[in-house]
């Protein structure tokens, strides 16, 4: 069964091509990557994340973004593998395309699919005129014991990763990491609260492919509507109530010479451990498309 959400019906079709980990990643690579002007081909970036809790390698993440003037089109796909994968069985594609104007990010389209202890889910989100979403999810709110997110809720908010990109657009405006992106993710709504740092160094390490000077931002999260009524222990909490979810701090930094900032690492704490997120690749390439093409999936290996 599907919950739907539904927009008025003179709502536009749209047929653009979908964790918090995959999330940020994703997003933060879109945004960065788009603060800089683009030539007149569009830019692929793909870029490769190992992650480490309690410093064990349990999960890889690869982020695909594709760039031209005025849109973005950024897909990840992460799972959970080694003890992990054992013990949280998890598996995610997301993808988000939008536009980039004078006034910030407009989200066109989000989906997200994947696995949790067996069972698919999937999420597709679509923007519509004055700031209203389309949602379609399954399973339904009712499934999962939790309350459908009012509509009035949902209004002018961002995915995952359109939001970081709105985030860190805002940052040529001289407001640094300091913002709060209210959050719509299919299922959940909720803030996400960003504070800068300011600038720190990231020391070298045989699991990384950066060290030197990077920013750092601290984010928080802050939950408003559609949780579980009876809250489970999440694989990121040490606790056992929702607001105890830890800050996640991320570092950002050129990777090439005198290109774009892009996230170089993550820190944040869970129920197994320490969690740190390590860039491992990163490459670039030029495509002739005018605008971003759907993304094909990509191994994680």
């Amino acid at each position: 069964m599907t919950h739907r959400t539904a927009l008025p019906t003179q709502f536009p079709a749209k047929r653009p091509p979908a964790a918090l980990v995959a999330a940020l990643i994703a997003g933060m690579c879109a945004a960065f990557a788009g603060l800089f002007p683009l030539p007149a081909l569009a830019q692929r970036w793909q870029l490769d994340y190992r992650v480490h809790v309690g410093g064990v390698a349990v999960l890889d993440a690869r982020a695909e973004l594709i760039l031209t003037e005025g849109r973005y089109s950024v897909q990840v796909n992460a799972a959970t593998d080694g003890f992990l994968g054992r013990l949280f069985p998890w598996e995610t594609q997301s993808l988000s395309v939008g536009t980039v104007g004078p006034d910030g990010v407009a989200p066109i389209r989000h989906t997200q699919s994947g696995v949790l202890r067996g069972s698919p889910r999937t999420v597709t989100l679509d923007y519509g005129p004055a700031g209203r979403v389309r949602t379609q999810v399954s399973p339904p709110p009712e499934e999962e014991d939790r309350d459908p997110v009012p509509e009035d809720l949902t209004r002018q908010t961002r995915d995952p990763l359109s939001g970081v990109v709105e985030l860190l657009l805002a940052g040529l405006h001289g407001e640094g990491c300091q913002r709060t992106v209210p959050i719509y993710d299919g299922r959940r709504r909720y803030d996400m609260i960003f504070t800068d740092r300011g600038m720190t160094t990231v020391g070298a390490s045989r699991h990384s492919v950066f060290s030197g000077a990077a920013r750092q931002c601290r984010v928080s999260h802050k939950p408003i509507a559609g949780y579980e009524r009876t809250p489970r222990q999440p694989f990121w909490q040490r606790g056992g109530g929702r607001e105890e979810r830890p800050p996640v701090d991320l570092w950002i930094a050129p990777v090439e010479g005198a290109g774009p900032p892009l996230p170089v690492r993550l820190e944040t704490d869970s129920g197994f451990g320490g969690v740190v997120v390590h860039l491992i690749a990163a490459r670039k390439t030029d495509q002739t498309a005018e605008r971003p093409a759907e993304p094909a999936p990509s191994p994680l290996r």
